[in-house]
């Protein structure tokens, strides 16, 4: 499997923009050595200052300029008085603290460019590095709060190319952990190997992150095995068509880890199978237009009611089959069609016809051998994917004599996730100066 890879400005501003260049071949723990981490605007100083009656203009080194308003200035004082060093935080109430209106008495450029400090009509000082001040006005953001990196959509030949990571160096390698953080973010999938068949290894990875997410089937690790009257399809030897998990709550888990202890014998017996949703999302959008718009303007309707780790369950939610942000660009689905609920948006009533057109097109397109990977995962692996992304699935099976199927699985959610390769990041910069 090719290791080539470039990712480029990997955190929104205010952190470290990131740049690495994976060679092939190279060992995860050269990591770091093959990192450059550059903060945006740390090359920045101020050339000349020009006090407007809203805004402070500003010449930069590079020949380019900006137009900050005294307001964002006085609101970003980086003061002890206006800003709690340890804890990162503002210090005072917009509602009684800060004028509209207000304008710098004074700005003195200091440091040969490289900090500005601002008077301001009460005699307080605000001083701004210039990298702070270019880090934040010229560094771009990500709006969902995801880790900017440039997203690897991926198909039917994903298997040769998917990333792979051993278990014991994402347990004591800081580089090869925010390598394994980022490739999810991207990739959407991941395969964990050497995990070893020990019960509960994933929760010594989550740890490791953070903690694991608890649902209505468990606290943290559970068993999926197949068993007498199951709450779900997924612990039956069914065919498990591909789909969500968690579609039926408001905040849908963001990632599975599933780590398999004991298979089934034979290629296809209880095969994983999984798709790259945004993919086919996106593919859609290019063949109907209209299919597209149908399942990403309407809410369905997501169930869910059992008993299990909780006791007796009831849980429904609403999702959009496949959502966009504000610019039109797809960031994720929801699709589980043995959870799909019978009630539809009165708005929709009258188009039912035509939404179960776009459904069947979208179902049809992600189970298409152009974008369907199936695999059988060896006991000792753990495969890691994005559930808002992400489809999964897997193969009918049917156990007989000793055989049977037996794996572990957990949720963890992004906010988590990415924290903590953030922190990663701001670490590795911190070691290379």
């Amino acid at each position: 499997m090719s290791c080539n890879w470039l990712v480029s400005k990997l955190c929104r501003p205010g952190f470290a923009s990131l740049q690495l260049t994976r060679l092939s071949g190279r060992r995860p723990s050269q990591l770091c050595r093959s990192i450059s981490l550059m903060p945006v605007g740390s090359s920045s100083r101020v050339v000349s200052v020009e006090l407007k009656e809203r805004d402070l203009f500003i010449n930069w080194n590079d020949s380019s300029s900006v137009d900050l308003p005294y307001v964002f200035l006085r609101d970003n004082c980086q003061e002890p008085v206006s800003f709690d060093q340890s804890a990162k935080q503002r210090l005072f109430n917009p509602a009684f603290t800060v004028d509209l209106s207000i304008k710098a008495k004074e700005v003195d450029v200091k440091e040969d460019g490289r900090q500005l400090v601002i008077t301001w009509p009460d005699g307080h000082q605000s001083r701004f590095e210039s990298a702070w001040l270019a880090r934040y006005c010229r560094g771009k953001s990500s709006l969902s709060g995801r880790l900017a990196v440039e997203p690897y959509y991926w198909g039917s030949d994903y298997c040769d190319k998917m990333p792979r990571f051993d278990f014991n160096k994402l347990m004591t390698e800081e580089d090869s952990l925010l390598e394994y953080l980022l490739k999810l973010e991207s990739h959407g999938l991941v395969l964990v190997e050497s995990v070893g068949t020990e019960s509960r290894q994933m929760k010594k990875l989550c740890d490791r992150i953070a903690f694991p997410k608890p649902t209505v089937y468990g606290f943290d690790v559970m068993k999926v095995e197949s068993k007498p009257n199951p709450s779900h399809i997924a612990y039956s030897g069914v065919e498990l068509p591909l789909h969500n998990d968690f579609v039926y709550y408001d905040y849908t888990s963001g990632i599975q880890l599933l780590h398999f202890i004991h298979q089934l014998p034979g290629p296809t017996a209880g095969a994983s199978r999984f798709c790259d949703g945004i993919n086919v999302a996106q593919e859609l959008r290019t063949r109907n237009p209209a299919a597209f718009d149908m399942l990403s303007q309407y809410p369905i309707q997501f169930v869910d009611v059992g008993t299990d780790y909780i006791g007796d369950y009831d849980t429904e939610s609403w999702h959009f089959p496949i959502s966009v942000d504000k610019n039109g660009d797809v960031t994720g689905v929801a699709y589980s069609n043995h959870s799909r609920g019978p009630h539809f948006p009165s708005l929709l009533m009258d188009k039912l016809h035509d939404w179960y057109a776009a459904y069947y097109e979208f179902s049809h397109l992600m189970n298409s051998r152009d974008y369907l990977i199936e695999f059988k995962v060896q006991p000792g692996q753990m495969v890691v994917f994005n559930n808002v992304r992400v489809l999964h699935g897997r193969s009918e099976f049917k156990m007989t004599g000793n055989d049977y199927r037996y794996a572990e699985l957990c949720y963890m959610d992004w906010d988590e996730i990415r924290s903590k390769a953030r922190v990663l990041m701001k670490s590795s910069f911190h070691a290379l100066q």
